[in-house]
């Protein structure tokens, strides 16, 4: 699939034969999709913000974007947290518990998102975790009228689920790893007690 220059896959992961609520009624129910998700790559929102896109590619020679999603940067005024604010990555487990239902998507300063992608064309946030600033973190710096300029920021980098909904993360500016647990709407999509 050709993809605009201002995006950069990091990761494609298949949701293949997804049932679709909406097309319940329809000769062909179903759709293999695949979910890519871009790489932001630079700091403090200097190139055009990385998101993360749903294809149906159940015709494989036509594949066709169906619908996007970002975390939105005024929910945390993101670009003034400094670092990289855009996603990263996704989990890639097919375990039964979140797969077809939920996707987990790192986006840097915003920490990790959890998407409910039961209807793959509305993908909806339904829950985030950013981590807080330790002591330890690593400085991200830009340059300004030549000068140095540093923040320190979150840098949620990668993301992974296990087959009991556990949900890790690790950081690339020295805050480490979590290990989260569903709450909420997200515990209920992957119908757990």
């Amino acid at each position: 699939m050709s993809m605009s220059a201002f995006n950069g896959a990091h990761t494609t992961f298949p949701v293949l034969k997804m049932p679709i609520a909406e097309f319940a009624h329809d000769k062909d129910s179903t759709r293999d999709i695949v979910m890519i998700v871009d790489e932001e790559i630079v700091d403090e929102c200097a190139e055009p913000r990385q998101m993360v896109w749903f294809v149906d590619v159940t015709i494989e020679k036509t594949p066709m974007v169906i619908s996007s999603y970002t975390a939105k940067e005024a929910s945390g005024n993101f670009f003034e947290r400094g670092g990289r604010f855009g996603s990263h990555a996704s989990n890639e487990s097919m375990a039964p518990v979140c797969y077809k239902k939920m996707a987990f998507i790192s986006v840097f300063n915003a920490g990790v998102r959890a998407l409910d992608i039961r209807d793959p064309c509305h993908p909806t946030e339904v829950g985030y975790f950013i981590p807080a600033i330790p002591a330890n973190i690593d400085k991200r710096c830009v340059k300004v009228d030549g000068k140095d300029r540093c923040k320190v920021a979150i840098q949620t980098n990668n993301v992974e689920t296990d087959d009991r909904s556990y949900i890790y993360i690790v950081d690339r500016a020295n805050t480490g790893m979590h290990t989260l647990e569903l709450t909420g709407e997200s515990r209920k999509i992957a119908g757990l007690p």
